[in-house]
């Protein structure tokens, strides 16, 4: 049962508790193997988000760490797309992080970050955690004397300490800054090597429960376990995990408001790509990502199938997309997805349809959102 903390009232007696050491958790299994090309990696990553609605559909992890690592290794490759994004965490806006803000208000800079992970929807109603080297002495400091700190309280949930800033998503355009882009209070814990940052302690409740192992989490749903072992062998340093929808009918529906307000001759080209003749066979989840290796960056694409038999078709329809469909968001808007890829292999594996797409297309590796909380969605592995 949560148990709250009256409102400190000095710096020195808010530091006295501040700096009494949490308790560890329990491990996360001392026998799983969480280096790159195992499927406990990801397992291990996904085990932060709590399963519920928003996290089924999108989910997105970033390792910064092993990205260098691959780079080191393939030096030929000197100049990486831009693969890894921003979290809120960071600031979404060109030129709104500095390491001193950060610094100053968190503890902590990008520097100390090795993974990211996110899921929900921007700006109220999502989670976000980072793993990576942080100073429990910095980021006390930086919580008791940095902005806000008027309003600081501390909470303690399920054995674990977290720091606390005004009512649940509250928004304060006083308080605005580049690390509070809504003037936004938020809640933060480090526990073990990740912090967990998000907007509400029912939120922060949901974390710490689902790291401990005390709800669901998505690292026990069925599908995501074996997408996290296709995906491994795949050697990503990004994943995109989602059981969410991706059905034409599922786009007309969820869209069907910003469609009728697009000009008509837009709306008439969109529509016409997602007609395209090779809209894949359903299948139960999804799992993309980017690598590196000696032949070039790439992005992967896993698809769950119900059947081997399925597997196969959309082998087949997979790379009949890849060919005819145009790019319909962004930059690259109207130009077919051929223009960006210099190579691909595609093939079925038992129920999983697999492919390997190298070049400048790895970079949309986290597009394939229907709800497009991380940016436009890219129809190319729509479904009937």
């Amino acid at each position: 049962m949560r148990s709250r903390f009256k409102k400190l009232t000095s710096t020195i007696t808010l530091a006295l508790l501040l700096i009494s050491v949490l308790p560890l958790l329990a491990s996360c299994g001392t026998d799983s193997d969480t280096r790159p090309g195992s499927p406990d990696r990801w397992l291990e990553l996904l085990k932060i988000l709590p399963r519920n609605e928003k996290t089924l559909k999108a989910a997105y992890f970033q390792d910064r760490a092993y990205m260098k690592e691959t780079l080191l290794q393939y030096p030929q490759h000197t100049t990486p797309y831009p693969i890894l994004h921003n979290l809120p965490l960071f600031g979404s806006s060109p030129g709104a992080y500095s390491d001193a803000e950060w610094k100053e208000t968190l503890g902590f800079v990008k520097d100390n970050v090795d993974i990211m992970i996110y899921a929900g929807t921007i700006p109220l109603d999502y989670y976000e955690a980072v793993r990576g080297s942080f100073s429990r002495e910095d980021i006390n400091n930086a919580v008791i004397t940095g902005p806000m700190n008027d309003m600081l309280e501390v909470y303690t949930y399920n054995g674990y300490e977290f720091y606390s800033w005004g009512e649940d998503n509250n928004i304060n355009f006083q308080y605005r800054s580049n690390v509070r882009p809504l003037g936004r209070g938020h809640r933060l814990a480090l526990i073990d090597d990740f912090i967990f940052w998000v907007g509400t302690t029912g939120q922060m409740e949901e974390m710490i429960d689902s790291y401990a192992g005390d709800i669901e989490s998505l690292a026990d749903n069925e599908n995501y376990k074996l997408l996290a072992g296709a995906l491994a062998e795949l050697d990503t340093v990004t994943a995109f995990f989602s059981t969410g929808p991706q059905s034409k009918g599922d786009f007309m529906e969820i869209h069907k408001d910003q469609l009728d307000q697009l000009k008509p001759e837009i709306k008439e080209r969109l529509l016409g790509e997602i007609e395209e003749e090779s809209l894949l066979k359903p299948y139960q989840a999804l799992a993309t990502g980017a690598g590196i290796d000696e032949k070039d960056f790439y992005l992967s694409i896993v698809l769950l199938n119900a059947d081997e038999e399925t597997a196969r078709q959309n082998k087949t329809l997979l790379e009949q997309r890849i060919k005819r469909a145009n790019i319909v968001w962004g930059s690259a808007e109207g130009k077919k997805w051929l223009d960006y890829i210099k190579s691909m292999e595609i093939e079925n594996k038992g129920r999983f349809t697999t492919a390997r797409l190298y070049g400048a297309v790895v970079e949309y590796w986290d597009g394939f959102e229907m709800l497009g909380s991380k940016g436009p969605y890219e129809p190319l592995l729509m479904h009937e």
